[in-house]
């Protein structure tokens, strides 16, 4: 039994979680399927995949899904910086590229979402929050468009025109713009930005 002092957001949630270790094992078991026309042995198959098909989110904490968020921030793509972790093709170290964007080398690291600001400028936005980061690409990695709200001026590190790529585009820069690959912004060393007083 869940225990009883959760929320009703909370209970729900522990069920999801259940239905997950549900889903994953009917597919560790090699017999999970998507597909609806498809004809499983028993009663407790077709009930499994009708699951897995109506599971849509990974959910974590600022992921918008709650009654009270605010509207959903539209992003073209994300840029993950870790210490030992840059993305294929960007040039540079760690600490080269923290330079260059005026930002110092964390050692957990920084996440870049990039977005449009009101006048459809493309802007990078410099946040410490790489957890929620790493949820938004887990949903993005499934075919699950998700997009979290826009963040508090008090948890955005900087900002700085043009996008930092090679960025893991959104669903919406796929579908919506039929970009592949986006044009490369080499921030340079001493400007562009617009720091954000926190």
């Amino acid at each position: 039994m869940p225990p009883a002092n959760l929320s009703e957001t909370e209970y729900l949630r522990h069920i999801e979680l259940l239905a997950r270790d549900v889903v994953h094992a009917a597919n560790e078991e090699g017999w999970l399927t998507h597909d609806r026309v498809a004809t499983p042995a028993t009663a407790l198959h077709r009930a499994v995949n009708e699951l897995a098909r109506q599971i849509h989110h990974y959910h974590f904490s600022g992921d918008g899904c709650l009654e009270d968020d605010p509207p959903p921030m539209q992003l073209a793509g994300i840029v993950l910086l870790r210490p030992k972790t840059i993305p294929p093709d960007m040039e540079g170290t760690y600490e080269e590229i923290c330079t260059r964007l005026g930002i110092p080398p964390a050692a957990d690291g920084w996440a870049v979402w990039n977005a449009w600001a009101n006048d459809r400028q493309p802007i990078c936005v410099i946040l410490a929050d790489t957890d929620r980061t790493e949820g938004i690409l887990t949903n993005w990695a499934h075919g699950i468009e998700i997009y979290p709200p826009a963040p508090l001026p008090a948890q955005v590190v900087l900002t700085r025109q043009g996008w930092l790529t090679p960025m893991t585009l959104s669903p919406l820069s796929v579908r919506k713009l039929g970009i592949t690959r986006p044009p490369y912004w080499t921030p340079s060393a001493s400007g562009g930005g617009t720091p954000t007083p926190g």
